[in-house]
């Protein structure tokens, strides 16, 4: 009988560690790109993030919550968001949040012209 039980609580452990960390199930495989300044970086784990504040033609401000990688994950591909300076201006471009103002990263190009990616920084 222990057995059943001891599978069960292992496949349903299972199911919500991959529930938290799939993109899927947080974001769409719609591509988009939003304009915006660096509010704040954080470069971290499980999930780093950069918040960005757009503002429309019309003056409105949103706040937008770009998700990407962990930390650790980041820095085997030979990425550093400490080189994402706070105050910077970007186009950010990913795949859209099912939530409202969310995405995750798939590339940032600044307004020199250097792109900023997942795999690090090319020109």
């Amino acid at each position: 009988m222990r057995t059943p039980i001891t599978f069960s609580l292992l496949f349903l452990m299972m199911l919500s560690a991959n529930a938290h960390h799939a993109t899927t199930a947080n974001f769409t495989q719609e591509i988009i790109t939003v304009d915006g300044v660096i509010e704040q970086v954080r470069y971290q784990n499980p999930h780093s993030s950069i918040l960005i504040k757009h503002t429309s033609d019309g003056g409105e401000e949103t706040y937008w919550l770009i998700e990407t990688g962990a930390k650790t994950t980041l820095a085997r591909k030979g990425v550093d968001l400490d080189g994402l300076m706070i105050g910077a201006r970007i186009q950010a471009t990913g795949r859209k949040g099912r939530r409202q103002y969310t995405m995750f990263l798939h590339e940032i190009v600044f307004e020199d012209g250097t792109v900023f990616d997942v795999e690090g920084l090319t020109n």
